[in-house]
This record gives C-alpha cells, structure tokens and sequence, in this order.
C-alpha cells in the first residue's frame, strides 16, 4: 500500500480559469460592476436632482466618479486574490466586504429612483428592507476581519480564535437586530420596517444594535492589537507586507480625518482615493509585486510633505512681513507675492536634496545604506591598480549593497 501510494503520479494543478472558486470571485465582480453601472447611469438620468448621488455638471461628476471607483476597487482586487491565492481569505473578505459596500449605496439610489422619481423598480421594498444588512455586513468585514487575517488569511494565533468567534457571533447578532428595527429612514432605509414584529421583540431589537455597536468597537480595538503584534513579530517579506498594509491604513486615517476638518467636496475625493489605494496596497502585499518599494514610496511621501509644509510656511511668513513692511507702497502686496515666490523657489531644490536624505536616512535604510556603499566603493576604485583586489572590494560591495543569495564575478579575457 505504501509503495502504491509512493508511485500514484502527481495530480495536476487546475488552472486558476477552470477553478469554482475564480468563477465565484467572477460572478460578485460582475455583480459589483453592475451596481457601479446603475449608480453611474441613474446620476445621469432625467430627475436625478432629487437623488442622493446625482451630476449636474462637471463638478459634480468629478465628486460621483472617485466614489463609484472606491466602491469599485475593493471588489475588484479581491476578485484578483480570491482567483490568484483562493486560500487566502483576505481576498474573499475584500470581495464580500467590498461587494456589501456597494450593496448599501446602490439599495438607496434602486429605491430613490423607485420611489422619488419612479417608474417603480421590481423589488425595490425588499431591498430597502435588506439594506441595513449589508452595511452591517460590510463594516466587521473591512475593520475586524481585514487587520485579523491580513496577509496569510490566518488568524495572528490560536488565543486570537476568541476574537474571531466573537466578531461572528456579533455579526450575525446585528444583522438580525437591524432586520428588526422600527426605526424609519434609519440604517439606510427609505421605507417603514415591515419586519418589525413589536412588542418584546422590536425592544430586544433596539437593545441588541447598541450593543453589537459596542462590542464592535472593541473588536475594532482587536483587529488594531493584533496588527500591532503581527508587525513587531514580523520579518524580511512579512515586515514589507505589514509596511504597505499600515501605510495605507494611515494615509486613510488622514484623509478621513482631513474631511471632518474640512468638510467639503475635494477633501471628500481624498478620502476615496486613499480608499482605493487600501485595496491596492493589500493585493500588492498579498501577491508580492514590487514588494519592497514601499520603503521608496514612504520615503518619497514623506520627504515630499516636509518639504511643502516647510515651503507654505515660508512663503507665509515672507508675505505677511513683506507686506507690512511694504504697506505704504502701492504694489506692496504684489511686489510680497513676487519675492514669496522667488525665495521659495531657490530654496525648493536644496531643501529637498537635504530633507530627503535625512529622511531616507530613516524610512529607506537598506537603500541609503546600499547608496553610501556604492559611493565608497566608487570612491577607492579611482586608486585600486591590482586586478584582484578590485574583484574583492567588487563582490564585497554587491554582498552589502543587495544582500544576494550568491555572488559571482565574470572577467572576460582580451582577444590578444
């Protein structure tokens, strides 16, 4: 039996094509890009300035197309993991969380356009009943399950098992509860609850959303705990993929923190931008693609944003001494603008080549530290006449500069 077992011939991979499991992620990408397409067309309908999402002009279709792509960029890169890395549930909990998001808006525009605008659309009451469900559905997903699972699909180790069981049992406990709630116009609705049963029930309901609410926030706290011990416990590929995974993470934190400062439109489409790069990020993490230029990225972000900053205070602070130093002059203001600009100017290039080494001294070590030996060796070979010691210092030098598995040397002989 076990010489049997040691000869039976090695079955095939099945091709990511022919796999159910691609079919599967096919059919909710498909069904995401179809609730894209009707909020999209619905905006451009006749009655559409009654509508939640509507476009009267350019400006408005500037606000609508951000929002329609981040609703649209989660499904579809966890339509890509899910058929790539099947096994990997962050790809799943992408493409159901993203395709529940989606659900929530494109309920509300189905039954605006339903019942604002009409004709009646088929199905629109069950809907709006349902729509809670799929906000609920999607909030545990994209804020609990996510940092839990990210980037293997596993759970950070067996204590965490508790975690996971709460948050399915809080899941499932909200969405129920807000099937059942009364309240009109309230989780998403437009129409009156026809699933409240009343009574004890309906006061079990209210109860059961504020609690659930609660525990979430916990769980929230949760999934952040374990991202926090996933990358102190994290190593070479695992650290680079929690890198991308945090960094996006904070660029979103950011942007969301930028709209309540702000709120107005353009801060809005900053905050669906960083949403989209959520899911890009993930998948660049989970699939390995470019993996380590997030270091780059982070470096050149931040170099960059220093480097504004410092340029807007400055060109501030000159004005506004200029100006009150120039007040009695006729251009003043002008002739305050025009030096603003040429200070900032000259000082843009070395202030940049200053900030971005200091912080590529920090955030881009490998890099920086490759560069300087790069240079050092450069440095000694316009003195080096002795063939072999220049092949020494050559590998040396690779060894340090990009950490190969191996390193070899090829001199190729003259002719002569």
């Amino acid at each position: 039996m076990s010489a049997a077992r040691a000869t039976r011939p090695a079955v095939p991979a099945v091709p990511a094509r022919r796999r159910p499991t691609t079919w599967l992620a096919l059919a909710l990408l498909a069904l995401a890009l179809g609730m894209v397409g009707f909020m999209f067309v619905s905006a451009m309908l006749p009655g559409h300035e009654v509508l939640s999402i509507g476009v009267d002009g350019i400006g408005d279709l500037v606000y609508v197309i951000p929002t329609l792509v981040a609703f649209l960029a989660l499904p579809a890169v966890g339509a890509l993991l899910a058929s790539l890395r099947p096994h990997n549930a962050v790809g799943w909990v992408l493409l159901v969380g993203g395709v529940a998001l989606g659900l929530g808006d494109f309920t509300l525009a189905y039954v605006e356009r339903s019942v604002i605008v009409g004709p009646e659309l088929p199905g629109y009451q069950l809907l709006d009943w349902l729509s809670p469900a799929f906000a609920t559905l999607a909030f545990p997903l994209l804020t609990v399950w996510l940092p839990l699972l990210f980037p293997d699909g596993r759970l950070p180790g067996p204590r965490w098992r508790v975690v996971g069981l709460v948050a399915v049992i809080n899941g499932v406990v909200a969405v129920v509860a807000t099937l059942l709630a009364p309240q009109d116009g309230e989780y998403g609705r437009l129409l009156p609850n026809r699933g409240t049963i009343g009574g004890e029930v309906t006061a079990l309901a209210e109860f059961l959303t504020g609690a659930t609410m609660l525990i979430s926030a916990g769980l929230i706290a949760a999934g952040v705990a374990s991202v926090v011990q996933r990358f102190r416990r994290s190593r070479t590929t695992e650290r680079q993929q929690m890198k991308w995974f945090v960094a996006a993470v904070a660029l979103l934190a950011s942007m969301m923190l930028v709209l309540a400062a702000l709120q107005n439109a353009w801060t809005w489409n900053l905050m669906m931008i960083a949403l989209a790069f959520l899911p890009i990020a993930i998948g660049i993490a989970v699939l390995r693609y470019r993996l380590y230029d997030i270091d780059r990225l982070i470096s050149r972000t931040v170099g960059w944003a220093l480097v504004t900053g410092i340029l807007a205070a400055v060109f501030a602070g000159v004005v506004i001494g200029l100006q009150a130093l120039l007040a009695g002059f006729t251009q003043g203001e002008t002739l305050a603008v025009a030096a603003s600009t040429l200070v900032a100017f000259a000082l843009f290039q070395p202030l940049r080549r200053r900030i971005q080494v200091a912080v590529d001294r920090r955030f881009d070590r490998a890099r920086y530290d490759g560069q300087q030996l790069a240079g050092a060796f450069a440095e000694r070979l316009r003195g080096e006449v002795e063939l072999e010691a220049v092949t020494n210092d050559l590998r040396t030098t690779a060894v340090g500069s990009v950490n190969p598995d191996r390193a070899g040397l090829w001199l190729r002989r003259s002719a002569s």
